[in-house]
This record gives structure tokens, sequence and C-alpha cells, in this order.
């Protein structure tokens, strides 16, 4: 968890859009709710991929924050906003948060770089 925190919430919280468009409404992923889908996959890889570096600690949860935008966006402009919407609206909101906050780990460079809420960087 110390070393992959970040992306590991990032592909359970893109398990969890994933699990939740396929289990609400009507019981199937439409369309609309597979570019939902394929937003929160694409931030877990993003997460994982953008590197940790001393001089960005803010990196991983940039591309989380700019995809949980695009995410809120396309959510509020395809689907209107009921109630499934706004649970995912905050569903993302509370995975770029988690992003944030959990640790990760990178020893790609002369020193370890820890990246996470109470960390020294």
């Amino acid at each position: 968890m110390q070393t992959y925190g970040k992306a590991l919430v990032a592909v359970i919280v893109a398990g969890v859009v994933t699990a939740y468009q396929a289990l609400t409404g009507d019981g199937h992923i439409d369309p609309a709710e597979w570019v939902s889908v394929a937003i929160a996959a694409v931030t877990a890889v993003g997460v994982w991929l953008v590197p940790l570096a001393p001089g960005a600690p803010w990196a991983k949860t940039a591309v989380a924050v700019v995809l949980a935008v695009l995410q809120v966006l396309t959510t509020a402009i395809l689907g209107g906003l009921g109630t499934d919407e706004i649970l995912l609206m905050l569903i993302t909101a509370a995975g770029a948060a988690g992003i944030w906050i959990a640790p990760a780990t990178s020893t790609a460079g002369t020193a370890p770089v820890r990246v996470g809420v109470g960390s020294d960087v």
C-alpha cells in the first residue's frame, strides 16, 4: 500500500464506477455510461503512469482531479442531474480525494520520494 497507494485507490474507484454503472438503472451499461467507465479507467492508468517527482509531488493528484472534473462535466452534460448522476459525481470526487490522501513511494532516482498526506514532500 505504501508504494502504490494512489494507483490502488484509482483502480478501486474505477471498479466502483464500473459496478455502479452496471448495477444501477436498467442493469446494463449503455454507451453514455461507458464514457464514465472509460474516464475512470483512464484515471487509474494515468495515476499509475505519472511518475512521482520531487519537483511535482502533486502530479498524480492533478491527473485524478482533471479527469474527475471531466467525469463530472460529462455526467452532467450527457445524463442531466438526477440522483444517479449526483451519486456518480460524489464517487468521483471521493476518488480524487482518496488519491490525494493515499500514500505512494517511488525509488526511481537517488532517494525515495514519498507523496501523501503528512509526507515531507
